[in-house]
């Protein structure tokens, strides 16, 4: 049997978790702190070996986020919350948005999500738009 295969057999117990699209929240959160972890050891280094394995871990990260998200929270303003909540993002942390009492109201049901918030939403987080849209 080739060497690196074998490697890999060996050590996929290991490095399945961090490259599989999570199943339930629990492995999602415990995803999340491995990819910054590993963020903060590729240090923004382009050339790290770090970045292939950070990129696969964003792609399961993203799937898990589009096939739970919405199901799980059951609105755009609820989706807001869980992803703020999940990022560890602090109202004023959203720029995007706009400034902290936009976002409070927002979350407070007093003003709605617009189109722009929505893309810029969207973008941000690496998921549908479809996400941050009220049932």
């Amino acid at each position: 049997m080739n060497e690196q295969l074998q490697t890999a057999i060996d050590h996929w117990g290991a490095v399945a978790p961090m490259i599989q699209c999570p199943s339930v929240e629990q492995e999602y959160e415990t995803l999340l702190e491995h990819m910054e972890e590993a963020l903060t050891l590729a240090n923004g280094n382009p050339d790290s070996p770090l970045n292939s394995l950070i990129q696969v871990m964003a792609q399961a990260i993203k799937q898990y986020e589009e096939q739970n998200i919405m199901n799980a929270t059951g609105g755009g303003i609820s989706a807001l919350r869980y992803l703020m909540k999940v990022h560890k993002i602090k109202q004023s942390d959203l720029k995007e948005v706009g400034s902290q009492g936009v976002v409070s109201e927002i979350l407070n049901g007093k003003r709605s999500l617009t189109v722009r918030h929505i893309r810029a939403l969207s973008k941000r987080f690496g998921i549908s738009p479809n996400t941050f849209l009220e049932p």
